[in-house]
């Protein structure tokens, strides 16, 4: 994934962020993006960020030039600090991809929330997350 803004932070638990890992936006704006190269089809992206309390950071998910989605981090969980108690996903169906296309996350943190990221998951329409 190509990160732009966003910094690298083990988390702790380590079992909480794949690989003991998540991303974090010090900044007004951060970008992770990555380059699509699967087969072409309809597929459903799994997008996993964390969701601190007090604060609502935001986001958008684009396909190319095409925003297909954007969220606020606002699920009220009670969370404080990022592991499993502030982790949650966002589900996005429909989305047509083709080998090249380019997928980009910007994250917009609010407050103490830094619009933390996990991974983004790629399924074909249909197929149900493990």
């Amino acid at each position: 994934m190509k990160l732009e803004g966003y910094t690298v932070r083990n988390i702790t638990p380590w079992e909480t962020a794949s690989g003991g890992r998540a991303i974090i936006c010090p900044i007004a704006k951060c970008t992770a993006g990555l380059r699509y190269e699967g087969a072409p089809g309809w597929v459903t992206l799994h997008v996993q960020y964390f969701d601190l309390s007090g604060a609502v950071s935001r986001f958008r998910l684009w396909v190319g030039t095409q925003l297909v989605d954007e969220w606020s981090a606002s699920d009220h969980l009670p969370a404080r600090k990022l592991d499993s108690s502030s982790s949650t996903r966002r589900v996005v169906s429909g989305i047509a991809l083709r080998p090249g296309d380019q997928i980009r996350i910007e994250g917009f943190p609010e407050g103490r929330e830094p619009a933390a990221l996990d991974y983004v998951e790629i399924l074909p329409m249909g197929q149900i997350a493990r």
